[in-house]
């Protein structure tokens, strides 16, 4: 039986690779969805995680300061 790798370590992966992460990147690249409840777990388990808003667009892109480690 093979491990499957959950969403959750997926963003935290690469999150930890310095890569800043929206809804639409997290669809496109990983086929996650509902990043929002994802992220909020990370941030219940004392990930520091920075939110940026898009003026344009509204949307979040998420990330972790690149000195962070877990």
């Amino acid at each position: 039986m093979k491990n499957k790798t959950t969403q959750i370590e997926i963003i935290k992966q690469a999150l930890l690779d310095g890569k800043e992460v929206t809804s639409v990147t997290a669809f496109k690249d990983y086929c996650i969805t509902r990043l929002a409840s994802i992220i909020d777990r990370l941030r219940k388990r004392g990930w520091p995680i920075i939110t940026t808003r898009n003026k344009k667009n509204g949307f979040a892109s998420y990330s972790v300061d690149k000195n962070w480690k877990p």
